[in-house]
């Protein structure tokens, strides 16, 4: 897949940072989508290093009460809190690490299928439609509402040809069975959300670029 990068100030072509040829561009709202689904996937993998370096902080340590940091409300007043403390708790306690990789993906989906969604999912490809269900699942109680499974006929949602899956072959579908089923991390776990993601990137590049 092709590095692009970087739009000129016509917005009309797209070129490889690695100095690769300038490339026309079909349409630039899948390639800016495009973009966000990378930087999302690349995200969780910044969160995950994050938590690993987190992870490496000398426990034999007592906690430093006074290295605090703020975060800012609107109106400019803040929340003053204990950073070694916070630290510790993204590896020491497990639900907050797990509801960090929640949170991370949960907003991934809902901002990737926002986006989506204003662009009509462009041509609607399975993999597209997997995300606009995965989205409503977590949108609702985190589990899939199916309310019109005969629509799965014009427009099924699966990662059956996406360009990134599991070496291992698995693959996912909605079908109407799916409904009431769990979508983190039952349906799908971590990494195959990021497939998922990235599979999004390259298959929104070929609608965007000429690459003939």
């Amino acid at each position: 897949m092709r590095c692009l990068h970087q739009i000129d100030a016509t917005q009309s072509v797209a070129r490889c940072d690695c100095g690769g040829n300038v490339l026309p561009l079909l349409n630039l709202d899948a390639f800016r989508t495009a973009r966000l689904a990378h930087r999302l996937g690349g995200g969780y993998y910044v969160h995950s290093a994050i938590i690993d370096v987190a992870a490496g902080v000398d426990r034999s340590q007592p906690i430093n009460w006074n290295i605090t940091r703020e975060v800012v409300r609107k109106d400019g007043t803040k929340h003053a809190f204990s950073f070694d403390h916070h630290l510790r708790e993204a590896f020491e306690n497990l639900r907050t690490k797990d509801d960090l990789d929640r949170v991370w993906l949960t907003g991934g989906l809902i901002a990737l299928a926002d986006t989506l969604d204003q662009k009509g999912y462009f041509d609607r490809a399975p993999h597209l439609e997997l995300i606009r269900h995965l989205r409503n699942g977590v949108c609702h109680g985190n589990r899939f509402r199916i309310d019109n499974p005969n629509n799965l006929a014009k427009h099924p949602a699966h990662n059956f040809f996406a360009s990134v899956r599991s070496p291992a072959g698995t693959s996912s579908e909605i079908t109407a069975a799916t409904h009431g089923k769990t979508v983190m991390f039952d349906f799908m776990g971590p990494a195959d959300l990021v497939d998922l993601f990235m599979s999004v990137e390259v298959h929104l590049f070929s609608l965007a670029v000429v690459t003939a």
